[in-house]
């Protein structure tokens, strides 16, 4: 098994009889990856554990944690599909029991056991929620999480718990294996300073100025009027949402449903062909005109005009709405948590969270323009 030093720091961490195993880091750190290596290792040599894998939703599980941990499997040839019960995504090594579940009910916490807890992402879950799940966990608790802003681990366990706390900084610096691609992605973001503190450092970022405040999860509304916004990649992903917007009650319905770099046009073609037919109306990024002209004979899909209407103005409208958002769209949400001002004042947006945003916003532009004469000289 191919490891990194974050894998060894964890495993030298466990005789030391500390409670909480907390890793801190950037992205790419090889942090989920390693604490995943290492409950496979554990329950090779172990019986009769059960260990939770918890994340803030389950879609947040599948596309990350339980992911990794089946691909971990299947590389070390330890993966047998008679010991994987799919419809509720557990595992079984030996004796031991590997349960994944998603963290949005306290309810949900409350009676079953386990003897190790490892909470993904741990921004994202109440302190309610931790809290109900580490009291019924007989051994060791493993966090990991990207530093966006102070939270629950630092105010509750790192401040008052201290000693019982062992604490693992890492950044993509300490992952031999990553793509150098991958590295040269994390490295245009240098300037960005939030990025670069919570992504590429593994610093905690000053969550100061989120654009959006009023959002949360729900289900996406059938019954209104939907279409689509796309926002193409050059260096970033092709990013494609499903939107609805309510403008008499202000809520607009959001529904990831691309987010892939490194497309082709034969690509794209075919990713947005598994969500839109021809009736679909499809707002597209006006920057790549050669883009939208070769993909016109498939979809209907037209150019955003954004000739009456600067990002800031659109942004300042958006903000007046509340927005749901499926628990699907796990890259979005992660764009709506970090999505910040650069300059509030001037309304000028940081970078790098706002592919589906874009995207979405360029819906919003056609709809509300459509339907407002006059609202595209409003200026907040």
């Amino acid at each position: 098994m191919k490891v990194t030093t974050i894998y060894r720091r964890n495993l030298t961490a466990i005789p030391k009889n500390k409670r909480f195993i907390i890793n801190q880091g950037g992205t790419s750190s090889s942090k989920t990856y390693s604490i995943l290596q290492l409950l496979i290792a554990i329950c090779l040599k172990r019986k009769n554990l059960i260990i939770s894998i918890v994340a803030e939703t389950f879609p947040h599980l599948k596309r990350g944690a339980m992911r990794d941990f089946f691909q971990i499997l299947v590389n070390e040839g330890l993966y047998n599909p008679a010991l994987h019960n799919k419809s509720d995504g557990s595992y079984r090594i030996g004796t031991n029991l590997i349960e994944f579940f998603s963290g949005d009910r306290v309810e949900k916490m409350k009676g079953a056991r386990r003897d190790i807890l490892f909470v993904n992402e741990a921004y994202g879950l109440d302190y309610d929620i931790f809290d109900q799940l580490e009291i019924r966990t007989k051994w060791l608790v493993f966090i990991d999480f990207n530093p966006v802003a102070e939270f629950w681990v630092h105010e509750e366990l790192l401040a008052k718990n201290k000693n019982d706390c062992e604490f693992i900084h890492s950044t993509f610096r300490d992952n031999p294996f990553l793509n150098k691609r991958i590295i040269d992605s994390i490295m245009r973001h240098k300037d960005s300073k939030y990025w670069w503190e919570v992504y590429g450092e593994g610093i905690i970022g000053q969550l100061e100025g989120a654009i959006f405040q009023k959002w949360h999860y729900g289900t996406f509304d059938e019954y209104l009027p939907y279409s689509f916004g796309l926002d193409f990649g050059f260096n970033d992903p092709d990013a494609m949402v499903k939107v609805a917007i309510d403008q008499k009650r202000k809520i607009m319905y959001w529904d990831q449903k691309i987010y892939s770099d490194n497309n082709s046009f034969g690509d794209l073609k075919t990713l947005i062909g598994q969500h839109c037919t021809r009736n679909n109306v499809i707002t597209a990024d006006c920057a790549d005109a050669r883009m939208i002209n070769e993909l016109k004979p498939y979809f209907n899909i037209k150019p955003v005009n954004k000739s009456k209407w600067t990002v800031s103005e659109a942004l300042k409208l958006m903000q007046d709405y509340t927005h749901v958002i499926t628990e699907e769209s796990t890259d979005l949400v992660k764009e709506f948590k970090n999505y910040l001002w650069n300059d509030k004042k001037a309304g000028v947006p940081i970078d790098g969270f706002d592919h589906l945003i874009d995207a979405g916003r360029y819906r919003f532009m056609e709809t509300v323009n459509r339907q407002h004469k006059g609202v595209s000289k409003w200026h907040g």
